[in-house]
């Protein structure tokens, strides 16, 4: 496992191996120096194979190294801190915060100004401050950590030289005057968060937490960090964990940005699937697809990620769109809408045993291209938002469009058109995002009308239409200017899931949100107008 620089452990003042736990739940110092530490709202300890890791949660997770490590602070002048970090790779890092390490006077410094010290995974800087951020002295590299790879972050001062490496190599340094003893005996001490209150808390992982009071050479730092290949070796399994994930009402989940919902239920279990936003809010950044599974609505499994656009070799970009997974014969298929090498969305099918995946591409080109919608628009971005329906009768049906509502017959395969593209004419306001569902002997029709986007519905008695427009059934989905629905019924009661832009403090219409409502049908046939709510839905209980 990690190294040990056994010529000096003299100098190794502070060491979490995040193995080493007190009775009382303490995370202990293992260099002997008795500054433990105690874990913080999300984060626990866990084992990744034979390393054991931090783990900071999804939300405000952080390790309080307490006042005692002020003493620590108050007695460095030559120095080190040498750790490995993983930042989660959906993690924004355009706003202020995401600290690996703060010894800070004040968790609001920006007002108090009495000094701090900082590592921080957002622009990979060391800066250190007698006062606030104006008198602060950094290394500074300008810009973020490699998200999604485990690294060995090392900062040495030795008098005013201070410099810092990334995985043995130096990436930064500059002068450096003030030393950590000159701001004093810190009192908040932390590992994952920063001592500015409104910042962002580190998601991330974290192995191997070490301070000595000496500036490392080249050749002990590169002895430290001898193990970021088998820590990544070993993440490639501890990601194919699910995620256990406990809903609060809405938005459902609040770990990550998830948009365009589809839902779907098999053998008494409910699934979300999703596009992930990422970024820095100014525009459409989604890398990949999601998948969630709960059996009553409360307690959820995120499982590891089980489709990116790059899994199709047609593709191109970050444009997991919206998207729908059905089963047929045992098999399932995930219809998705992405960006195609020529530029324009296209519409693609992947397919798998499983409904968490892995996910393949079923045909190794695109279903549905650009060029064979041109009768009804002439843009390129008509071809997304798809839906599928399997009608009483075993034929399927796909469902799509921008501006245009088009659909086709498939066939029994799944992966082949069935006859003629059709248009759908009589969906007043039409914008995009077609889903079907069906109670009685209605059909219905939702779509996103008018922008931005409300959710309207049609009703018909046959899936081939006349449809008959029925009204609103949901408002603007609050920041978010686009809105996408699921319908679905689960262990009787049918239910309304949708995205918004909620989630603070980043949320809107680039970085959306999965929430759940319930859904009524009247007895006359029509629908009632769904009720965003904050507080969600109930658990469901057998």
């Amino acid at each position: 496992m990690f190294f040990q620089l056994t010529s000096q452990n003299r100098n190794l003042k502070l060491h979490y191996d995040f193995k080493s736990v007190s009775p009382s739940g303490e995370i202990l110092d293992v260099s002997g120096n008795g500054f433990n530490a105690e874990l913080k709202n999300e984060a626990f300890l866990d084992h990744m194979g034979d390393y054991h890791i931090l783990n900071l949660g999804f939300h405000n997770g952080y390790l309080d190294m307490g006042e005692q490590t002020g003493e620590l602070v108050n007695s460095l002048k030559d120095f080190s801190v040498s750790t490995y970090v993983y930042v989660d790779e959906g993690v924004s890092l355009s706003l202020h915060g995401s600290f690996i390490l703060t010894f800070s006077n004040s968790t609001d410094i920006r007002s108090e100004g009495n000094g701090c010290l900082f590592l921080s995974a957002r622009d990979q800087t060391y800066a250190i401050t007698k006062t606030d951020s104006r008198g602060e002295q950094a290394v500074r590299v300008g810009e973020p950590v490699q998200q999604g790879a485990w690294m060995h972050i090392v900062y040495t001062q030795e008098g005013n030289q201070g410099n810092l490496f990334i995985d043995g190599k130096m990436v930064a340094s500059n002068t450096v005057d003030i030393y950590p003893s000159a701001i004093g005996k810190t009192k908040f001490n932390f590992i994952g968060r920063s001592p500015y209150k409104e910042d962002n808390y580190l998601r991330g992982l974290l192995a191997d937490f070490r301070i000595y009071d000496k500036a490392l050479t080249v050749r002990e730092i590169n002895r430290l960090g001898r193990e970021t290949k088998g820590l990544a070796e070993a993440h490639v399994e501890y990601a194919q964990r699910p995620i256990r994930l406990i809903a609060n009402g809405n938005p459902l989940f609040s770990h990550k940005y998830t948009a365009d919902p589809a839902a779907l239920v098999h053998d008494d279990v409910f699934y979300i699937y999703a596009g992930q936003d990422v970024g820095d809010g100014r525009g459409y950044n989604m890398p990949n697809w999601v998948v969630f599974s709960s059996e009553d609505l409360e307690t959820w499994y995120e499982h590891p990620i089980p489709l990116r656009p790059s899994d199709f070799s047609w593709a191109r970009g970050n444009y997991a769109w919206a998207a729908q997974v059905i089963e047929r014969d045992g098999k399932f298929y995930w219809y998705v809408s992405t960006q195609h090498y020529t530029g324009a969305r296209a519409i693609g099918v992947a397919v798998s045993d499983s409904p968490t995946g892995p996910f393949v591409d079923a045909i190794g080109s695109a279903l549905i291209t650009n060029d064979m919608t041109t009768h009804c628009t002439n843009i390129t971005w008509d071809d997304i938002d798809p839906t599928v329906w399997i009608d009483d009768d075993g034929q399927a049906y796909l469902f799509w469009g921008n501006t245009c509502c088009y659909y086709v017959k498939l066939k029994d395969n799944m992966i082949e058109m069935d006859g003629d593209i059709m248009t759908i004419e009589d969906l007043p306001h039409f914008t995009e995002a077609p889903w079907i569902h069906k109670k009685n002997d209605w059909y219905y029709l939702s779509y996103a009308a008018w922008f931005p986007e409300k959710t309207a519905y049609a009703r018909s008695k046959s899936i081939n239409g006349p449809w008959e427009y029925m009204g609103i059934l949901n408002e603007v989905a609050g920041n978010s200017n686009t809105n996408h629905q699921a319908i679905v019924e689960f262990k009787g009661q049918w239910y309304f899931v949708y995205h918004n832009g909620a989630l603070p403090t980043q949320g809107g219409s680039y970085l959306r949100s999965v929430c759940i409502d319930y859904l009524h049908h009247n007895e006359d046939g029509s629908i009632q107008r769904v009720i965003m709510t904050t507080e969600g839905v109930s658990p469901v209980r057998d």
